[in-house]
C-alpha cells in the first residue's frame, strides 16, 4: 500500500512566508497546500491519504474571533497534529488564548528566518513521527504529572529517535529509510521519580526490548509547552557535542510535551565538591564546561543556568551539562526580561533581566573560584526574590582565601567576575583562548589545589 502523503496546511500565509516554507521543504517529498477556514473540512474530508503533519496560520488582526478560527481547524486536523501560529505584534497579548484554543507554538511577526527555521522543523518532526492509535487500556501509564489511570487519553506522539544530522541539525523521516511507528506508550516504562521543579517533574523510564533507561521531563501544564520545544530546539543544535546530554525524542500525553533526554549516570559536580575533588579532575573537568559553554556561545546559546547541581560526572570522567530549561537561542530571541537562575551563580546584569552571553562567563567563573578556594566569591541566601539581591557585593580575591593560587590564575578568574561588562570575557570561547594561552600545563593537576 502506498504511504500516506506528507502534507502541510498553511492559512493566509504572505508570498514571502510561503515561500520560505517551500525552500525549508524543497528537498523533501512534501506537499503545502493553502486552504481557508472555509475550505479546510472539506479538504480533510475529500482527501483520506493525504498524511497533515503540519498547520501554519497566520493571526488576522482585522477577524474578531481568532481563537474560535484555531480551534475549528484544530477540530478539523485532530488533536495531535503541530500547530504553528504566526502573530502579529499588535495581537502578542492574545497568545496565551491562541495556545489555549489549540496553537503549540507562535512566531513573532515579522519573521525571523533563523527562529521560524528552527521552530519549522522541529514541529515538521513532530508531525511526521504522529501516532495515530490511542494506545491501549493496559498499556504503561503515561508519563505525566499525575499517576491516575485514564482510559481515554490524546494519545503519544513518536519524535525523532532519528536525531541524526541533517539539513541545520534536523532530518525529516522522508530522508530516513526505516522510521519506527510503534507507540511511545509501549515502549517506555515509568521506574521512579527523580525530582521536582519549577519546570515539572522528571522521571526515569525504562525502554521496553531493550532496556535502554532514559529521563522524562513533564511541565507541570500545557501552558508550559512553548519551553518544552524551545529546549528541544536548543538540545537539538547542540547534539554534536560530547558534553551536551542528548535529546532522544519528544512526545505529547494529555496537552503535555514531554522531553525523552539521554540518562547520564553519575554524581553531580557539587554531589563531588562535598566529598572532594582532586587537582587534576577539577582541571580535566573544566576545561570540559568551558568547551561545553564555549560551544554553546558559538551557536548563540545562553544557558543561564549553570551551577555544579547542573553539571553530572560520568564513571569515565565525562562532563555533561543539564538543564536547558531557561536558556535562550540569541539568534531569534533576546535573554531580557527574566531574572530566571541561581543567585550565586548569577552576574549583576542577569537580576535585572538583561542576561547576555557574558553572563554565563561569570557562572563558569564562579565554578574555577570554587574550585581554586573551597568557597563561592560572596553567598547570598536570597535564592527566590533575586531582585532583592544586593549587587553591590564586590567579589573576594581567591588568593586571600587561596595565598598559593598562581597570580595569573587569579587574574582568569577576576575577569571572569567583573561586573562591568567592557571587562569580562565576551564569551566562553575568549575565556578558553586566555586559558590555554596562559597556561598550556592547564589539565594536569598542577594549578589548582586538592
Amino acid at each position: 500500500m502506498k504511504a500516506p502523503t506528507e502534507t502541510i496546511l498553511t492559512f493566509g500565509l504572505s508570498s514571502a512566508m510561503a515561500t520560505l516554507v517551500d525552500n525549508l521543504v524543497s528537498s523533501f517529498e512534501i506537499d503545502t497546500v493553502a486552504l481557508t477556514i472555509g475550505t479546510v473540512r472539506n479538504f480533510v474530508k475529500n482527501n483520506p491519504t493525504k498524511k497533515i503533519c503540519l498547520v501554519i496560520y497566520h493571526i488576522d488582526s482585522e477577524h474578531p474571533r481568532q481563537t474560535r478560527v484555531i480551534q475549528l481547524i484544530r477540530d478539523f486536523v485532530g488533536t495531535l497534529v503541530p500547530f504553528l501560529v504566526l502573530v502579529p505584534r499588535q495581537n502578542l497579548g492574545e497568545i496565551k488564548k491562541y495556545l489555549s484554543a489549540g496553537a503549540d507554538d507562535f512566531i513573532e511577526l515579522p519573521i525571523n528566518e533563523s527562529r521560524f527555521s528552527i521552530s519549522f522543523l522541529i514541529l515538521l518532526e513532530m508531525g511526521q513521527a504522529l501516532g495515530q492509535a490511542v494506545p491501549r487500556q493496559d498499556s504503561v501509564m503515561p508519563i505525566s504529572p499525575t499517576n491516575d489511570n485514564q482510559t481515554t487519553r490524546e494519545g503519544w506522539e513518536r519524535i525523532v529517535d532519528y536525531f541524526q544530522g541533517g539539513l541545520s541539525f534536523f532530518s525529516p523521516k522522508s530522508l530516513i529509510k526505516l522510521a519506527k511507528t510503534e507507540h511511545i506508550s509501549e515502549r517506555w516504562q515509568q521506574i521512579r521519580r527523580l525530582g521536582v521543579g519549577g519546570f515539572g517533574i522528571v522521571w526515569l523510564v525504562k525502554e521496553y526490548g531493550t532496556n535502554r533507561v532514559a529521563v522524562a521531563k513533564t511541565p507541570h501544564s500545557p501552558a508550559m509547552n512553548i519551553g518544552v520545544l524551545r529546549s528541544a530546539a536548543i538540545l537539538k543544535r547542540l547534539v554534536h557535542h560530547p558534553n551536551i546530554v542528548q535529546l532522544i525524542e519528544v512526545v505529547k500525553d494529555s496537552g503535555r510535551f514531554i522531553l525523552i533526554q539521554e540518562y547520564v549516570e553519575g554524581p553531580t559536580l557539587q554531589e563531588m565538591l562535598e566529598r572532594g575533588i582532586s587537582a587534576l579532575a577539577k582541571e580535566r573537568y573544566f576545561l570540559q564546561i568551558v568547551s561545553v559553554v564555549s560551544y554553546a556561545h558559538k551557536h548563540k546559546i545562553l544557558h543561564r543556568d549553570i551551577k555544579p547541581e547542573n553539571i553530572i560526572i560520568t564513571k569515565t570522567g565525562l562532563v555533561k551539562l543539564l538543564d536547558f530549561g531557561i536558556a535562550r537561542d540569541l539568534s531569534w530571541q533576546t535573554a531580557e526580561g527574566s531574572s530566571a537562575g541561581t543567585v550565586n551563580f548569577m552576574p549583576p546584569e542577569q537580576f535585572e533581566g538583561k542576561s547576555c552571553i557574558a553572563s554565563d562567563v561569570w557562572a563558569i567563573g564562579v565554578i574555577l573560584y570554587i574550585f581554586a578556594t573551597n568557597a563561592v566569591p560572596y553567598f547570598q541566601l536570597n535564592d527566590h526574590y533575586p531582585m532583592d539581591i544586593d549587587t553591590t557585593v564586590e567579589s573576594r580575591a581567591p588568593r586571600l582565601i587561596n595565598p598559593a593560587l598562581d597570580v595569573g590564575l587569579e587574574r582568569i578568574i577576576m575577569r571572569c567576575l567583573q561586573k562591568d561588562l567592557d571587562k569580562r570575557y565576551e564569551n566562553a570561547t575568549e575565556l578558553e583562548n586566555d586559558l590555554r594561552d596562559s597556561f598550556p600545563q592547564f589539565g594536569r593537576g598542577e594549578l589548582l589545589p586538592n
